[in-house]
């Protein structure tokens, strides 16, 4: 009891971690509305660049950083890849040069990159046996820090204005403060666990799995490049097509981030009962019919009753994907967790800009539609991922 006890402790702090390193990335896009607000960028376009250039950075160092953490046990490369993605954020509102801007924010890439692999590695860790509640702490630090990071920012910025970037570091120098204090026990818990795990391998001859690991980011870039794409376009949506003033309309994606949360906690104590891949199953399938209602209606109440369940089963599939991804992967834990964060986050932010072109073309509607036709993709492509474990019932009896 006292482990597990020990252990729920160390996943809190860790999700803390999750929050400070997301809360970079979430409030980014609003620092840089408010940098095009005062001039100091001149086009939709540079923002959209500059949004791309930490996202396509993100997706090309997550899997590399992913090896460096399982290639040894660097469990400070967790505390460091926090202070990067928030030093890449917390100068921006202090920079006038564009080329110096991309800069920044491939920095802040770099520093996301280099997080979650090895952050994630050690939630595993421990998770002990109950790896999905642990998973499902974890990511939903993430999820707050994404939620609050344009809140925290707008609240800095009615007070400091632009420099308010600065206030980006405190969240991660305090998580910063803890880490570097806890960083020789999590090496030897790192060190202990892997050398455990090598020999339980070994005993079985457990291999890599990369063909199932090839079917799974095929689901995780269908299942990104929709909800990617749903929480670009909400809020434009609800102003244009459900008639619905700026003010309520900003509210969709806290409404989205906000059930995102809850199943984000709810989802992997459910995958640790049914099964992680017969869970994402279920959840990829009850996504579907409420994605055709929502695009369906067209009467407000009804588009939010039917966009709640929506987030609320997708999220709920999170952090059994990173779970699946691991287990898959059993010899490299940091690298699949950086493939299923990092990539699948990564795909969404490139595959987002096609659907708004298709939305300038055929309207708004249509870019929903495709968004529910990826959503549908994803159901189907999940029946293709292989099974990982049994639900722990039948273990328990067998």
């Amino acid at each position: 009891m006292n482990y597990q006890n020990h252990s729920y402790k160390e996943n809190l702090l860790i999700m803390g971690g999750h929050l400070a390193d997301d809360l970079c990335q979430g409030s980014l896009p609003a620092i840089l509305a408010f940098m095009y607000q005062e001039g100091k960028l001149s086009s939709y376009a540079d923002v959209a660049f500059l949004i791309m250039a930490t996202t396509i950075v993100n997706a090309i160092a997550q899997p590399l950083t992913g090896y460096l953490s399982d290639k040894k046990p660097r469990p400070y490369l967790m505390c460091l890849g926090m202070l990067i993605a928030a030093l890449g954020v917390a100068f921006i509102g202090f920079i006038d040069n564009y080329l110096l801007l991309c800069a920044a924010v491939a920095v802040n890439g770099i520093g996301v990159a280099t997080f979650h692999p090895s952050a994630g590695k050690l939630a595993n860790i421990f998770a002990g046996k109950k790896v999905g509640r642990g998973m499902s702490i974890f990511s939903v630090g993430g999820n707050i820090g994404y939620a609050i990071g344009p809140l925290y920012f707008t609240a800095g910025y009615m007070l400091f204005g632009l420099k308010a970037t600065i206030l980006i570091l405190i969240p991660a120098l305090i998580m910063a403060f803890i880490f570097i204090r806890r960083n020789r026990k999590y090496l030897i818990y790192s060190k202990r666990t892997e050398a455990r795990t090598r020999r339980r391998l070994n005993d079985a001859a457990v291999k890599d799995n990369y063909f199932g690991t090839f079917l799974l980011v095929l689901l995780v870039f269908a299942r990104s490049a929709a909800m990617f794409s749903l929480t670009t376009f909400l809020p434009l949506y609800f102003m244009h097509e459900l008639g619905q003033k700026e003010e309520v309309s900003t509210l969709a994606n806290t409404i989205v981030a906000g059930a995102g949360a809850i199943a984000t906690l709810i989802g992997g104590p459910m995958a640790d009962r049914f099964g992680f891949t017969q869970w994402v199953r279920f959840t990829s399938v009850v996504c579907v019919p409420f994605g055709v209602l929502f695009i369906l209606t067209h009467n407000p109440l009804l588009s939010v009753a039917a966009l709640i369940p929506l987030a609320l089963f997708y999220y709920a599939a999170m952090s059994p994907i990173v779970v699946i991804g691991q287990k898959m992967l059993p010899q490299h834990v940091g690298m699949a967790t950086g493939i299923t964060i990092g990539l699948g986050i990564s795909f969404g932010g490139i595959i987002a800009p096609v659907l708004g072109n298709l939305g300038d073309k055929f309207g708004l509607d249509a870019t929903m539609l495709a968004v529910v036709c990826l959503t549908g993709l994803s159901a189907l492509l999940s029946f293709v991922v292989p099974i990982v474990n049994r639900p722990v019932k039948e273990k328990i009896t067998a």
